[in-house]
Order: C-alpha cells, then sequence, then structure tokens
C-alpha cells in the first residue's frame, strides 16, 4: 500500500512560500539597521564611523542604513527565507495552518544553521543576531497564517 498525497490546491503554499522569500529578507535587513544603530557595540560591524548620541541620530542612522541592508538583505537572506517558507508551505499543505511553535522553531533552526555555515560573523553578539532572524520567521508566520484554514481538510 503506497502513501498517497492529500489532494489540496496549491495556491497557498505557493503563495506562503513566495511571500516569505519576498518579505524575510527585508525585514531581517530592517532588523539589522536597528540593531546597528541603537547597538553601539554592533555599531563595530560598520565601523568606527557610527557614534550614536541621541535617539534622533539613531534613528537617522537606522534609516541611512536600510537604504542598504534592504536591498542587500536578499543575498545573505534568501536561502533562510526559503526554508522558513518551505517549512511553512509544508505544514499548512499538510496538517493547516502552521502554529506559532513553528515560527519560532524554524527562526531557531535558521539561526543556527546560519552560524554553523559560518557565513555571518558574530562573535558575541548572538542575541542581536538571533532577532535578526526570528523576528522575520514570526514576522512571516504572522502573515502566511492567514492563508491556511484551521485543520486541513
Amino acid at each position: 500500500m503506497s502513501a498517497e498525497l492529500p489532494h489540496r490546491p496549491w495556491g497557498p503554499a505557493i503563495a506562503t512560500f513566495l511571500l516569505t522569500l519576498l518579505l524575510g529578507p527585508p525585514i531581517g535587513g530592517i532588523i539589522f539597521a536597528i540593531c546597528v544603530a541603537i547597538l553601539p557595540a554592533m555599531g563595530a560591524i560598520a565601523g568606527d564611523l557610527i557614534d550614536v548620541g541621541d535617539m534622533s541620530s539613531a534613528v537617522a542612522i537606522a534609516a541611512f542604513i536600510s537604504l542598504f541592508a534592504i536591498p542587500l538583505s536578499y543575498f545573505v537572506g534568501a536561502a533562510q527565507a526559503a526554508m522558513t517558507g518551505l517549512a511553512y508551505a509544508l505544514h499548512g499543505w499538510l496538517l493547516g495552518r502552521p502554529p506559532f511553535w513553528l515560527a519560532v522553531m524554524v527562526g531557531l533552526f535558521v539561526f543556527v544553521g546560519a552560524l554553523i555555515s559560518g557565513y555571518s560573523a558574530v562573535g558575541d553578539w548572538y542575541l542581536p543576531f538571533l532577532a535578526i532572524h526570528l523576528v522575520p520567521a514570526i514576522a512571516c508566520w504572522a502573515i502566511t497564517r492567514l492563508f491556511w484554514p484551521e485543520a486541513a481538510p
């Protein structure tokens, strides 16, 4: 006896994957820009040019860095976004609406994957880089879960 795939439409799964691939990297880029602007030690990533004196300059720095971080985020975060979108799409297609714990687990998984790959130079700043991976995973989950019913038919 062979296991048969469920007969469900592919539209929500494809939309989930593409939306996560489209939105995940820029959200991570914005989180990166905010971290560089408000965490003085992360300013070392951009060199000694960043000196945050007050919150208004931090906002201006974050906005300026976002001009570069958002387009470049696709080069850095497309693989992680693709894995996240694939996990949400598979869960939604097979079991129904993805739960919150899946978003947290996928965000942690792609964070650990980025650490193991050595592609990201994290140093001692694990918490900001965890936010760079976890916040986009949860944000994309919150949007794409609307595509799915509570339980798969």
